[in-house]
């Protein structure tokens, strides 16, 4: 056979091992993202079946959040001695095994455990997806891929979200319990190889953090992902409280949020990759703030979904072009990098939740007023921290 012809069978196959790697990762990341905010829009309907107040069931999103923010530092380390595909197997298989426990259990304190452990299982995805991403692609689509990538999480949150308004509680840990086992079986026959680290310099994250720039970055996602979070899981109440509705209903706002938020994912990655990583960011944020300080008034139901939904697509810009950002480093810091994003905006998130729901049990509609204030804040500092390039 002539040498180009090799080559380009070698061109070829590379292409598709491409899809099917990225095809897996997308599987993987709808799994994790199915009853992620499903669970936040269920907790009206769950606390009236476990027999209990709206507060407590609300802590099933920090008991996952945290965890997963703790665990997320475990995984590039890890990635340094095993492959990635078995570390990924393993956890998914695990991730679905404890969905299957807390469906089959009446007990909150049970369902509790068992999440904390769901999100050290789960925590694993975006930053070793994240590595592999920066190795697979090149900079001129990583935003595009970014975006497709994360937009696999809002169409597994339309999914779940649909089946909290319509179906019992327990569908939605059943649905991803099978959806982690398929995922471990189809990563274990459908790929023979990822984008492995093993080999490289162990990791080392003060180093890291060391790095202003770095360190800036990720104090910005810190601190918006605080903010965000502590809106975010309280939505449901707030729709509850404020407005009346019903299950159905606060369903539907949700899969509003989550269908608006593939096209903000999208929209972000053309942005990021068109304009720049600057721009997304800062448009992202200022529509974010906006919208959240517009939560203070109380609107036609029409108005309300105009206002979540720009929410929604604000929030996925932002995030578009801040995790475009982290995949630009150079391969001798991108595990780091990755491993802290994700900790770090899991583990904000969830003490956002927290402390959001001191506040919150005073006054909702001015807590999120409070909290959108300071997200224009973050404004500021967004031109002197992304680089321009």
């Amino acid at each position: 056979m002539p040498p180009d012809d090799f080559k380009c069978r070698g061109v070829l196959l590379h292409a598709q091992r491409e899809k099917i790697v990225f095809f897996l990762f997308c599987l993987a990341n709808i799994t994790i993202s199915f009853n992620f905010a499903a669970l936040a829009a269920a907790v009206p309907l769950m606390s009236q079946g476990l027999h209990q107040t709206e507060n407590v069931v609300s802590q099933i999103s920090a008991y996952y959040m945290i965890p997963y923010g703790l665990g997320a530092l475990l995984y590039a380390p890890l990635a340094r001695i095993v492959r990635i595909k078995w570390i990924l197997v393993v956890t998914m298989m695990l991730y679905g095994l404890l969905n299957f426990i807390c469906a089959a259990n009446a007990s909150i304190a049970i369902i509790l455990v068992a999440r904390v452990f769901m999100g050290l299982a789960a925590a694993g995805v975006i930053p070793l997806c994240l590595i592999s991403l920066g190795k697979l692609f090149e900079k001129k689509v990583r935003g595009r891929m970014v975006g497709l990538f994360f937009s696999t999480s809002f169409i597994a949150s339309v999914a779940g979200i649909a089946v909290s308004g319509w179906c019992d509680w327990r569908w939605l840990f059943i649905i991803p319990g099978a959806l982690g086992v398929v995922t471990a079986l189809c990563m274990i026959f459908g790929a023979d190889r990822f984008c492995d680290t093993q080999g490289l310099p162990p990791v080392n994250y003060a180093r890291v953090w060391q790095e202003s720039s770095v360190r800036h970055i990720l104090l910005y996602i810190f601190v918006l992902s605080f903010l965000y979070h502590a809106i975010h899981k309280w939505l449901a109440v707030y729709l509850h409280r404020l407005y009346g509705l019903e299950q159905w209903l606060i369903s539907a706002f949700f899969i509003l949020i989550a269908l608006t938020g593939v096209i903000g994912q999208n929209l972000g990655g053309y942005i990021t990759d068109r304009k720049g990583r600057v721009v997304a960011c800062y448009w992202g944020v200022i529509l974010l703030s906006a919208s959240t300080m517009l939560l203070l008034g109380k609107y036609p139901l029409i108005i309300l979904a105009v206002i979540l939904a720009v929410f929604s697509i604000a929030w996925a810009l932002g995030h578009n072009g801040i995790s475009t950002v982290l995949t630009d480093f150079s391969d001798e810091h991108r595990s780091e990098i990755a491993g802290l994003n994700s900790a770090i905006r899991f583990f904000s998130g969830g003490l956002g939740f927290f402390i959001g729901g001191a506040f919150v049990e005073k006054n909702i509609a001015l807590t999120f007023f409070g909290f959108g204030v300071a997200m224009l804040a973050t404004s500021f500092f967004v031109k002197k921290i992304i680089p321009s390039s």
